[in-house]
């Protein structure tokens, strides 16, 4: 049996939900599964997500609030990294959770 955890406050809950909102957005998140392979240039990532600089500076801004993200200088160039590790599995365990219910909804349709 569970044991009961406190309630957390308002303000605290608040806080909880800024961060599922940085993770949210598809664009972030594929940003995010680019950065789970190492540290990258804005550059790199507008490359491999095909998104336009403007657009993924302004979803980097978004996770680097949250401490998801973290930047690094390099010369003329701004690296970032995983900030937060709980990440990989917190996106381990969402994952896991998505595939087990698609399998589910596929049975469904397919009768197996």
């Amino acid at each position: 049996m569970k044991s009961k955890k406190a309630l957390l406050t308002r303000p605290a809950l608040e806080i909880v939900a800024a961060r599922f909102r940085a993770l949210s957005d598809a664009s972030r998140l594929q940003i995010l599964q680019n950065l789970f392979n190492g540290e990258r240039s804005v550059q790199e990532l507008c490359e491999l997500t095909e998104m336009s600089q403007a657009n993924v500076s302004k979803h980097l801004s978004v996770l680097a609030e949250q401490g998801i993200v973290q930047k690094r200088r390099q010369g003329l160039f701004v690296c970032y990294s995983i900030g937060d590790s709980t990440i990989y599995e917190l996106c381990e365990i969402v994952c896991g959770a998505v595939g087990k219910r698609y399998g589910q909804v596929m049975k469904e349709f397919t009768g197996r």
